[in-house]
């Protein structure tokens, strides 16, 4: 059989205290505003938390796409409005993070792209950076 609700012996609402008047005998509150007001200050059960190790990869993995996103933007906006084509230092300057890229290709002339999604580069021996895009990459 289910299992029982405590009964509330002084026949009173768990939250302001008025008498309940007639009604099921197991009740505990007066109206649904009493019931609603000790329910919203009840503490909350909190989530079953993930292991720590899943944690942490999940806010590692968030770091790492937020700076691919990041140099893809970067690259993105200067190629749209600037050109094709910056110093070394001026990538660095707004921020582009050489370390991070989705990808990277050999071209035939040797020399190496690196791709943030759709967006890549290659650095020339001038230091002077070209940006290329991968329209077949999709972002």
């Amino acid at each position: 059989m289910g299992e029982q609700l405590p009964k509330n012996p002084e026949n009173t609402c768990a939250e302001c205290g008025m008498p309940l008047g007639p009604g099921r005998r197991d009740r505990k509150f007066c109206n649904d505003l009493c019931r609603t007001a000790y329910n919203n200050r009840k503490p909350k059960k909190k989530p079953a938390a993930e292991p720590a190790y899943l944690e942490n990869e999940t806010r590692d993995t968030r770091r790492i796409y937020q700076v691919l996103l990041k140099n893809r933007t970067i690259l993105y906006y200067h190629n749209r409005y600037f050109g094709d084509e910056l110093p070394l230092r001026d990538l660095i300057g707004r921020g582009f993070n050489l370390k991070f890229f989705t990808s990277e290709i050999m071209t035939p002339d040797g020399d190496i792209e690196r791709y943030c999604f759709d967006m890549g580069y290659h650095i020339s021996k001038s230091e002077t950076v070209y940006i290329v895009e991968r329209p077949e990459e999709t972002f």
